[in-house]
């Protein structure tokens, strides 16, 4: 099995059966919303899009004459990872957390969205088996490409920690192959960092490749119980069309993070606060969006 071979039909019903699953608790989550809570959000910003021009292009920039915004992510990244930025205890590693992150790309027209914190480097989370399942599938034997599936289906921290020791590399690496400028490994996968517009750049280059990416496959048909027994129901999967996503959160439960795509868009979005501090976020600065309303 290589990045490219998972079949459209089994594809798509792993999707399918990942999204029904996760849509009767939209309500729920939703209910959740506070207040005092939205105050604090820092306000999108939008960049544009046309309807009628051409999907993104993820290595080319803006064409300002048009009016289009893309992710503006350079042919050749030329970026030498410092991974001492993160060699410190966990309790310092997490306040390495930059507030609230939101970013949102539609791709049929380069529609983007985002808080003008969308590209500050943060803890990754579980995120960063997104990437390390990206190296695998290119770098790795087919009993670790399976593992990697699972890691990013389950979420599943022991798989990580294996494959992360195999290849240490394969965050950094990843990051180099799109251009992920926020993105780091560390000598652990759990002190990796990213940010909301890096991960949207990753997702969105693989749906443009093959919508059937197994990567996005596994996204499709996550578990609704992460391996070690979290929720996966919150934050980018409560919007509508979801089809979908990677959650991440911290130990102590004050980190929460999520990246999810629909049929023609890519959201992510982190918080420091809980599950349902995430959802909310979403709910305030997603759902209104041109072609997002519920």
């Amino acid at each position: 099995m290589t990045s490219g071979s998972s079949g459209a039909g089994a594809g798509e019903q792993m999707m399918q059966r990942g999204t029904g699953r996760r849509r009767g608790r939209v309500g729920a989550v939703l209910a959740i919303i506070m207040v005092l809570a939205l105050l604090a959000i820092p306000v999108v910003v939008v960049f544009g899009g046309d309807r009628s021009s051409s999907p993104i292009t993820l290595n080319s920039r803006a064409d300002e004459s048009a009016g289009r915004a893309v992710l503006d992510v350079p042919e050749t990244a030329g970026w030498n990872p410092d991974t001492s930025a993160t060699a410190g205890e966990m309790e310092d590693f997490l306040r390495n957390s930059t507030g609230s992150q939101v970013t949102f790309v539609r791709l049929t027209d380069g529609f983007h969205a985002g808080t003008a914190t969308e590209r500050f480097a943060r803890p990754a989370l579980s995120l960063s088996k997104l990437y390390i399942a990206d190296y695998v599938l290119r770098h790795g034997s087919n009993v670790e490409i399976y593992e990697a599936i699972e890691m990013i289906r389950s979420s599943d921290d022991r798989m990580a920690e294996e494959l992360y020791e195999k290849y240490p590399d394969s965050i950094d690496e990843t990051a180099e192959t799109y251009g992920l400028l926020s993105t780091r490994g560390d000598e652990r996968w759990g002190y990796s960092v990213t940010s909301t517009y890096d991960v949207v750049t990753f997702i969105a280059a693989l749906m443009e490749s093959d919508m059937t990416h197994p990567i996005l496959v596994a996204m499709a048909a996550s578990e609704d119980v992460a391996a070690d027994g979290y929720d996966q129901d919150f934050g980018t999967a409560v919007l509508s069309g979801s089809l979908g996503t990677k959650w991440g959160w911290s130990d102590n439960r004050q980190l929460h993070s999520s990246v999810t795509f629909g049929e023609d868009w890519v959201a992510a979005a982190a918080v420091t606060g809980s599950a349902e501090d995430l959802s909310s976020l979403v709910s305030y600065q997603i759902e209104d969006l041109p072609g997002m309303e519920l």
